[in-house]
């Protein structure tokens, strides 16, 4: 009787352990590339005239008003979507690289996740600042 409690327990811990890494991964990964993508696209489907694209650079140039150069800004809007743009503004406040050299590899494929590494800022870091602007400015 106690081997096969024994037997199934151990089973049961086996399989536990096995999973854990699977489970870890894919939280890790909501926290990352994809849960900026999501961000990115919230802003996109509320910026579709060019009306709204304006509204939402002003915004921008409001909040970043100090921290990021309005020339960064406008060419980010001019080249990349709205999503895409505060993304890059974000990188740019939490990098200190230029705006150029950034909203470039975005425009060549590169991922977000190969930009923040290239740049040296955490992805955990450009999502907080993604999100904290939509907060405080109501474009989330």
């Amino acid at each position: 009787m106690k081997n096969a409690i024994f037997k199934r327990l151990w089973v049961f811990m086996l399989t536990v352990s096995l999973l854990l890494p699977s489970v870890a991964v894919i939280a890790a990964g909501k926290g990352g590339e994809e849960e900026l993508k999501e961000r990115i696209e919230i802003t996109n489907k509320k910026r579709v005239t060019q009306k709204e694209k304006m509204r939402f650079e002003e915004r921008l140039k409001s909040y970043f008003f100090e921290i990021v150069d309005f020339a960064v800004i406008e060419s980010a809007m001019k080249e990349l979507t709205p999503g895409e743009a505060l993304a890059v503004i974000v990188i740019v406040e939490h990098s200190k690289k230029p705006g150029k050299e950034i909203i470039k590899m975005r425009k060549e494929g590169k991922s977000w996740t190969d930009i923040s590494k290239a740049v040296g800022v955490n992805m955990k870091d450009i999502i907080n600042g993604v999100k904290e602007f939509q907060k405080m400015s109501g474009c989330g």
